[in-house]
């Protein structure tokens, strides 16, 4: 399955990845900024019951279904660690998004997440 030259196993990946990513943004908004839809119960509860929590929750089980997909087509000794990538998209969009800082190990880290995605995307 190609799709222009560009393996189907890539997009899966890929498509993984950020929703993956976009889960993990969606459940913090939800928790900064609580946009519930209904606001009776516990705490526990209203968490749950933000519409971004939730949005993020199904980003999430969206991301599994195409990592099953990705699963089936490649190698999860090459597959799993490319999922560090949503790792520096996070840090990055934390840092646009809610402010969050970047220090100068956490840059460093960032680095070498990248450089060992690029060596094992090599194997």
């Amino acid at each position: 399955m190609e799709n222009g030259g560009f393996p189907m196993k890539f997009v899966w990946l890929l498509s993984s990845v950020l929703l993956g990513v976009v889960g993990q943004l969606l459940m913090k908004w939800g928790l900064v900024n609580p946009k519930p839809l209904w606001s009776q119960g516990p705490s526990f509860v209203s968490m749950f019951s933000s519409w971004p929590v939730l949005a993020g929750l199904f980003s999430y089980a969206l991301s599994s279904l195409f990592w099953l997909l990705t699963l089936k087509q490649m190698n999860v000794s090459v597959a799993y660690p490319m999922v560090s990538l949503g790792y520096v998209v996070v840090a990055l969009a934390g840092y646009y998004l809610f402010s969050e800082s970047i220090s100068v190990t956490k840059w460093m880290g960032i680095g070498f997440v990248l450089v060992g995605v690029a060596f094992i995307s090599r194997a």
